[in-house]
Parts: structure tokens; C-alpha cells; sequence
């Protein structure tokens, strides 16, 4: 394992670095200029439940529901490479990728 103070984390819904998220962008400005972290690693992981909602037609109100919009909008853009995998589970392990 990890020394304390050796490994700095920020977690969200779906692992998502998106550049509207003002959280996202302190964290990174924060570990780079402060504490010059030298590597940063984003890491999502399969059998995503985020991934898994913004995948389900549904509403799951707000602000969930907004945050869900990028993984939607990456979901449409790849819709046909999508659908062209039979299986459900393996199509959401696709788009966690």
C-alpha cells in the first residue's frame, strides 16, 4: 500500500473529469501547483453504477440527472458501435472504456 500523504484522491459519480466541473479542476490545479504531484491517473472501473444510469431512458432529477449528461452525450456520439454489441453488460463495459 500507499505511504500516508503519498496519494491524493477526488471521487464522483461515473469518475468523471469533465471541464465544466469547477471541484474537478480545484482538485487538479490544487495537486499539480500545491502539492506537484508529477502523475495524474483517472481511473473508472467496470459494472459502473453511474455509467449504468445514464444508460437506463429515465429521469433521476437534479442534479443527477445533469451530471449524467456527459456520459449521455458520449453514449449518442458512439450510439451505432454501441448498439452493434449484443450483449447489454458488455455494451456498458465498452462505454465505460
Amino acid at each position: 500500500g500507499a505511504a500516508p500523504g503519498t496519494v491524493f484522491v477526488q471521487r464522483n459519480v461515473a469518475n468523471m473529469v469533465n471541464k465544466d466541473d469547477n471541484n474537478v479542476q480545484a482538485v487538479i490545479q490544487y495537486a499539480v501547483e500545491v502539492l506537484k504531484v508529477p502523475h495524474i491517473v483517472v481511473c473508472g472501473h467496470y459494472d459502473c453504477g453511474g455509467v449504468r444510469a445514464a444508460t437506463h431512458n429515465g429521469n433521476h432529477g437534479s442534479p443527477l440527472e445533469g451530471w449524467l449528461g456527459s456520459i449521455r452525450d458520449v453514449y449518442r456520439t458512439h450510439y451505432e458501435e454501441l448498439q452493434a454489441i449484443p450483449v447489454g453488460e458488455e455494451r456498458a463495459r465498452r462505454l465505460v472504456e
